[in-house]
């Protein structure tokens, strides 16, 4: 009789730690164990964020880089193709880009750099484009100028104007305050240059044309002082 009564207050503690336990697994997490989840989660974001926030960064300079690299590229070698001149202009403390034809004889004839029916440039032939949002273009001072000294205004060069009037889409880049004019030649000579590319961040690279060669130099703004 007394080992039935052992066996039974057994059973009887045993469900009530059972019971007991699945309260407490019911019970979930406190609010002090949540607050104390979510305040590793921020330290961790934070620690985190600049890293991926400069990483996007530097992938969207690269790219801006890169599409000026190229249009500089085309625009040499459309004035060898087309045996004309080619300015690339753009827009300093903007993002727009543009480069065209700008011999008034090749204009006014009917040629390649032309649509069958004359009145507008070929497409292909131009390079016209922008930076991404957080880049702009930057003028750098030429030895013996000052820095505040604007560039001529671009309405003032008859070729550019009649270009740019037959350019597609003429009306988008009317407003645009243009920089002096990088020139290309048709024997692959260039105009001496120089102007960079930053972000937001200040971070940007130097390009640099060189008028005997036509060719185009890259530096990361950072290194130039090494």
């Amino acid at each position: 009789m007394k080992r039935s009564n052992c066996s039974a207050r057994r059973e009887i503690v045993g469900g009530e730690s059972a019971r007991s336990g699945l309260h407490r697994d019911a019970r979930g997490y406190t609010l002090l164990e949540l607050l104390l989840v979510i305040g590793i989660l921020m330290i961790v974001a934070g620690a985190v964020t600049p890293s991926v926030l400069g990483m996007l960064a530097n992938v969207n300079l690269k790219e801006g880089v890169k599409k000026v690299q190229s249009a500089l590229g085309a625009t040499r070698v459309h004035a060898i193709d087309a045996t004309s001149s080619y300015q690339f202009r753009f827009e300093p403390g903007g993002r727009h880009f543009l480069a065209l034809p700008t011999d008034p004889d090749a204009l006014n004839a009917q040629g390649s750099a032309l649509t069958p029916d004359g009145s507008s440039l070929a497409r292909g032939l131009f390079e016209a484009g922008m930076l991404p949002e957080t880049l702009s273009f930057q003028v750098v001072a030429q030895a013996g100028s000052s820095p505040e000294t604007p560039p001529l205004p671009a309405g003032s060069d008859p070729g550019w104007v009649a270009s740019l009037a037959r350019m597609p889409d003429a009306h988008e880049f009317a407003s645009a305050a243009w920089s002096d004019p990088i020139t290309f030649r048709a024997d692959g000579t260039g105009t001496d240059a120089t102007f960079v590319v930053v972000d937001t961040r200040g971070a940007g690279y130097r390009f640099t044309i060189r008028e005997v060669t036509g060719e185009i130099f890259i530096h990361p703004l950072e290194t130039e002082s090494h």
